[in-house]
């Protein structure tokens, strides 16, 4: 079916694309703002306002257009009973969080279906938000860096950016973000002879910072050389709340989320259900959420830091020799694991916090020895395999200090950093000779697994989604 939107909202236009459903965008230009007070002024309910609304928009393209369906959409924001638009000024914003701040609020969205000039479907959904408490300094903040982009928003806010900012929601995740697509979808199936739309499954990543990450162009990519209906997006999520607001995601509808620093030990506590790998680790990347919205949580990364080595490698042997782990986060682990299974006879393990290492070590396999951060390099003659697992040398990290003059050449350095893709370490490690793995290929090979569960088909990982990632 073509349909057309009768809207200028990127949000919903990509909604529908991502349903696989071909749309003309046309706006419809009416003047909003005098139609609610119109309504609110004829003691119209609140329910009615966004239906009408859309009925407005629908109609006025419907009258254009015969023979085409038009859908128009509208929401409002109601709190204690009274409609808030968009926020006119920073002033306004801040007022308005003020009183939404702890508080329970209602996002109304109405959705209607138009064709030669008469209304042929319409549903309305109600979507309770309750947000956390803030401070006035933890408003200010959150203006300071969302305005003026979030100024078209009737809540003030995006929530598929900033989920953080609420403490329970009850609702769908469409029609939060202003198109109820499931049922749009029930309607549009029930009219056309095609085969059947579903609902795209929306999975997202979550982290903290966040924006490095290339994981959507990836999966993205998946999906649209499978043909597939769905979404991957990125999230950035304080750690303070990490927790919940994987349960406010997974009961508003994502089918699951991949998980990175520095949020992978919290996110394996959190499940219902975890996998022997993930356990043996003692950290999740992967999260899948069932109907009933229990959480499985599994380990990829060990998985795909194996894969990457194997095909980024020559004649890489993990028998070969000692190895030394920089780092004791939750990809240091497991990256031990990897190696372990792998058969690597020693295992050299150096963090920063010795404390943090040792307790890892405790935790992981007696091949296992800890030594201290400041004395790394007076290992590296003995060793056949470098890994960096942490944050150092990416971007907006500070630096790695390590000099590698003493390697052998003969030894590979891995850093799982992939912004930059070619690290100092990795820069160095190459002009010795040392064969090098960048972080992109186990960020592409961990995808695999998580990308089969979530959308039921499993991916190739080839050159071309390499060159894509790269760009």
């Amino acid at each position: 079916m073509d349909l057309i939107l009768a809207s200028q909202s990127k949000m919903r236009r990509h909604i529908l694309e991502c349903s696989n459903i071909a749309v003309t965008i046309v706006s419809p230009n009416i003047d909003e703002e005098s139609i609610t007070k119109s309504l609110i002024s004829e003691n119209a309910s609140l329910r009615d306002i966004p239906d009408t609304l859309a009925e407005y928009k629908a109609k006025k393209i419907s009258n254009k257009n015969p023979g085409r369906s038009v859908l128009g959409c509208d929401q409002v924001l109601v709190f204690k009973n009274q409609i808030y638009g968009k926020p006119a000024s920073r002033k306004d914003l801040i007022e308005r969080l003020r009183l939404l701040q702890g508080q329970n609020h209602r996002l109304i969205t109405a959705n209607v279906i138009y064709k030669d000039t008469k209304p042929i479907w319409r549903h309305v959904a109600i979507t309770h938000m309750t947000m956390h408490s803030f401070n006035n300094t933890e408003i200010q903040d959150y203006v300071d860096r969302a305005w003026p982009s979030i100024s078209d928003s009737c809540g003030g806010y995006y929530f598929e950016k900033t989920p953080h900012l609420f403490s329970a929601v009850r609702g769908n995740w469409f029609d939060i973000l202003g198109l109820s697509i499931g049922p749009v979808l029930g309607f549009l199936n029930q009219t056309s002879e095609r085969k059947p739309l579903t609902v795209p499954p929306i999975v997202a990543v979550l982290g903290h910072p966040i924006s490095h990450s290339k994981s959507p162009q990836m999966h993205r990519y998946w999906l649209n050389k499978s043909k597939l209906n769905g979404d991957y997006i990125a999230i950035d999520v304080p750690p303070k709340h990490f927790s919940n607001t994987i349960k406010v995601l997974a009961s508003v509808g994502l089918s699951g989320f991949n998980v990175t620093i520095p949020h992978k030990e919290a996110a394996l506590t959190l499940a219902d259900k975890v996998s022997t790998t993930a356990d043996k680790i003692g950290s999740a990347n992967t999260l899948t959420v069932a109907k009933n919205c229990d959480i499985y949580a599994d380990n990829t990364d060990a998985y795909g830091f194996m894969e990457n080595l194997r095909a980024s490698s020559l004649n890489w042997d993990a028998k070969s020799g000692p190895a030394l782990i920089l780092g004791a986060g939750g990809a240091a682990r497991a990256v031990l694991f990897s190696l372990v299974e792998a058969g690597v006879p020693k295992i050299y393990l150096c963090n920063r916090t010795r404390a943090r290492a040792e307790e890892l070590m405790e935790t992981s396999s007696l091949l296992i020895d800890v030594i201290d951060w400041e004395d790394k390099e007076l290992w590296l003659p003995q060793i056949t395999t470098l890994v960096n697992t942490t944050s150092l040398g990416m971007i907006g990290k500070p630096a790695l200090d390590i000099n590698i003059s003493t390697l052998s050449k003969n030894a590979l350095v891995a850093d799982l950093i992939y912004s930059p893709l070619e690290t100092d370490l990795l820069r160095a490690a190459s002009k010795k000779g040392c064969q090098v793995v960048g972080g992109i290929g186990m960020l592409l090979h961990q995808g695999v697994p998580g990308f089969e569960g979530w959308f039921g088909v499993r991916p190739n990982v080839d050159e071309e989604i390499e060159r894509l990632v790269l760009e």
